[in-house]
């Protein structure tokens, strides 16, 4: 399915936003139908899921399928937690039973630097947890 850039009337904002287009050109990222491979300089690698929606897009990485996060004691408190000192990203267990982080962007006036930064951070935070609770590169 392709997305094309709708303006608003109302306000004259872009709503819907092609998303694979900011991602052009950037060394460090794989983009699929669905999402992108953000691949660090350390060898390390986060698939983010891209969904786009009128006027937001939401960026959704996992960091622990089920069978890795029903084996962490206390995951939910151990994912409050971690919510308490992030702003950017938020951490909960998805309808599947995974651990996911979750980055929700307004795209009213949305660049293509301010899309690559919230697609980069999402993915460093999954990253990180995910070696934080696992020591593992699975995601």
């Amino acid at each position: 399915m392709t997305y094309s850039l709708k303006i608003s009337t109302k306000k004259g904002w872009a709503t819907v936003i092609e998303w694979r287009e900011f991602c052009v050109g950037a060394p460090d990222l794989i983009q699929d139908n669905s999402g992108v491979t953000v691949q660090f300089s350390n060898g390390r690698r986060q698939r983010i899921d891209v969904r786009p929606g009128v006027g937001v897009i939401e960026l959704r990485g996992v960091v622990a399928r089920r069978a890795v996060a029903v084996q962490i004691e206390r995951v939910v408190l151990v994912a409050w937690e971690h919510n308490r000192a992030t702003s950017l990203v938020g951490f909960r267990i998805d309808d599947r039973g995974r651990l996911v982080g979750e980055c929700w962007v307004p795209t009213p006036g949305l660049t293509r630097d301010e899309f690559l930064f919230y697609l980069r951070s999402a993915a460093a935070a999954c990253d990180l947890f995910e070696y934080q609770l696992t020591g593992r590169d699975r995601e």
